[in-house]
């Protein structure tokens, strides 16, 4: 009769150990994880879930004026059944919606991944009448079902010499 209750506290101390296991594995692997690749120039930078989840809201880049500004939005379903989101971005300034740049439904699978993708060219934001040499801040927002993300774009209106005619 010993060795049984011996054995049920070795039991006892498995199945808790294991269920701290499985804990650690639903709350930090299963979920709806999004990850933003934004292009400006010649450089793409990730935004990872991570930065998101830390708590982070605003993310920034920089952009000459004339180039375009490509978003691409990863979606990672990491749950056991479908996901399916209505994923929009737009384009603000002011706290004023300057424009849209689309609406995309996703339905992935089950541990799949899906994305979307949206350019902005930066020819079409600048407001008229404006002076060379200046800077100016949009904030493109990306919207999946309850979640924003905001991403601060830097652009910069530089006058571009004009090469000498050749002799």
């Amino acid at each position: 009769m010993a060795a049984k209750r011996r054995n049920l506290f070795l039991y006892l101390t498995l199945t808790c150990f294991l269920g701290i296991i499985a804990i650690f594995i639903v709350d930090g692997y299963l979920g709806v994880y999004d990850t933003i690749y934004v292009t400006a120039g010649e450089r793409e930078q990730p935004i990872d879930p991570d930065y998101w989840l830390r708590g982070d809201q605003l993310w920034s880049t920089g952009v000459n004026w004339g180039e375009k500004v490509f978003f691409r939005h990863e979606v990672d379903n990491r749950r056991f059944s479908r996901y399916s989101a209505e994923v929009e971005a737009s384009v603000w300034r002011s706290q004023e919606k300057v424009r849209d740049l689309g609406t995309q439904q996703v339905s992935i699978a089950a541990f799949k991944k899906g994305e979307v993708e949206w350019v902005v060219d930066t020819t079409e934001l600048f407001p008229g009448g404006i002076a060379p040499e200046q800077r100016y801040e949009y904030t493109v927002v990306l919207k999946r079902g309850d979640i924003e993300r905001k991403i601060i774009v830097f652009m910069n209106y530089v006058l571009k010499p004009v090469p000498a005619p050749p002799r």
